[in-house]
């Protein structure tokens, strides 16, 4: 087995029904499932979007070393999927029965965004962004949401 350069681990609570989420709303597919007794300890999937190919493992979490986010509460990390239509991959993820936060925006000329909450508390992002948009393009932007966010 191969897995891409960050091979983010996600902690759930209920690893066979995330597994079947992330291949539903993502189009993910299984590589792998190990499991310790009913309890999904490890899984490998691949996720091919717009920029390539990133391996994830999803598990069930095991307290304290590890633990799922709870519904509605914060979570501790975000994921962005380049995709070639963000208002589609926000679509399907809302149909699979992820939570929209953000509908589909152009956030600047060249970059449109929206954002779920999956059902297991993990927030993803869909991005579809031109090769002509910058760092300093997306500091702007940033600078500019923040002031928003501010007044």
């Amino acid at each position: 087995m191969k897995n891409s350069a960050l091979h983010p681990n996600i902690s759930v609570s209920d690893a066979r029904a995330a597994i079947d989420f992330y291949e539903a709303a993502l189009g993910a597919e299984t590589l792998d499932v190990i499991t310790a007794g009913d309890a999904v300890i490890h899984s490998d999937l691949i996720l091919r979007s717009a920029a390539g190919e990133s391996t994830f493992t999803v598990a069930a979490a095991f307290p304290p070393d590890s633990v799922a986010p709870g519904p509605g509460a914060p979570t501790h990390a975000s994921f962005t999927i380049p995709v070639a239509d963000a208002d589609a991959a926000h679509t399907r993820a809302v149909e699979a029965g992820a939570t929209s936060l953000a509908e589909p925006a152009d956030w600047f000329e060249g970059f449109r965004q929206a954002a779920v909450r999956c059902p297991f508390g993990h927030r993803w992002y869909f991005v579809t962004v031109a090769e002509s948009v910058t760092a300093a393009d997306v500091q702007r932007a940033s600078d500019a949401w923040v002031a928003d966010r501010s007044s």
